[in-house]
């Protein structure tokens, strides 16, 4: 995995996770009455959250044995709390929204339209009582009164000219109101309660799985190119020590000389020691080996199952 596909993979890792955090904290802190307690149970749900993620790439890091098991419970107990409080909020704005339409188109329409029945109520009974006062002016004036005629008539119409005014407003903002409701549309309109369910779940699951594939998959893919580097320095020591132990070094004829003499002056098939022989030429191991080797080619020892012997 390259370098930017890991970090495009912990970046989504990183988003995703906040999203849940952040749900398992709301949620915790309605559940809780007292603010103080609240924030702190809330904080706590945050670093639980944020554990949860990162116990999996140890998990899977560290596949056998009883602490893998323990990160693993610990993380899926985790994500069952997140991936509730995740559907939990899902499913509750999606139920409020309908029941806010329900009540709002139910119960709402009603009020409004008995509102506005009763204003329509209120104006025609403004206009009775605007002729009856009419009828009592020209009452008045018949008699000669015309003074006191035309104070009620004002004094009636300002008042019916007010409350009809009133009245009309109350009915236009009812009017608004109903048209508001009426065009206002249901979240999830076309799609039934189980399925909602369905989808909230999901959701909430898919939350929880993808960070942890991610960050599980970045840390597997760590592991297995740290391996790979380990193995490639391994392989280059060994053909480093390889080619090391295959270029002659200078002196080495001297000493081979001193060997082949030696199994000359000896009885063929008597044991030569490659250490006593390396210690008494002050030569490592390894070089005495060589020089051994070198001589053996030349015929003049020979490597058995107790040894070099002298040919």
């Amino acid at each position: 995995m390259s370098k930017l596909l890991a970090v495009i993979f912990v970046t989504i890792a990183l988003l995703l996770s906040s999203v849940t955090a952040i749900s398992v904290a709301l949620a915790i802190y309605d559940l809780i009455e007292d603010p103080r307690l609240a924030l702190l149970f809330a904080s706590a749900a945050v670093l639980l959250d944020i554990f949860k993620y990162l116990a999996w790439p140890v998990a899977v890091r560290v596949l056998t044995g009883p602490r893998s098991l323990l990160m693993m419970c610990c993380a899926v107990m985790l994500s069952a709390v997140s991936a509730w409080a995740t559907y939990d909020r899902l499913l509750s704005s999606i139920s409020n929204s309908r029941v806010t339409h329900d009540v709002l188109n139910k119960d709402r329409a009603a009020v409004l339209n008995q509102q506005a029945l009763k204003n329509s109520s209120l104006i025609e009974s403004l206009d009775i009582q605007l002729e009856e006062a009419s009828s009592q002016a020209n009452l008045l004036r018949s008699r000669g009164m015309v003074s006191k005629a035309l104070e009620l008539e004002e004094s009636v119409a300002a008042r019916v000219a007010q409350q009809r005014t009133e009245a009309l407003d109350a009915i236009n903002t009812a009017s608004l109101e109903l048209t508001r409701i009426k065009s206002t549309q249901v979240k999830a309109a076309g799609v039934t309660p189980a399925l909602i369910q369905i989808l909230c779940l999901s959701f909430a699951l898919c939350l929880e799985i993808v960070p942890a594939l991610a960050l599980s998959s970045v840390r597997c893919n760590r592991v297995v190119d740290n391996q790979e580097v380990k193995t490639t320095i391994k392989t280059a020591t060994t053909t480093i020590t390889e080619e090391i132990a295959e270029t002659p070094i200078e002196g080495n004829s001297e000493i081979l000389k001193n060997l082949v003499e030696t199994a000359k002056s000896i009885t063929p098939g008597t044991p030569i020691k490659l250490k006593e022989f390396a210690k008494k030429s002050r030569i490592g191991n390894l070089r005495a080996g060589r020089i051994f080797r070198e001589a053996e080619k030349l015929g003049h020892v020979r490597k058995t199952s107790i040894g070099y012997v002298s040919v």
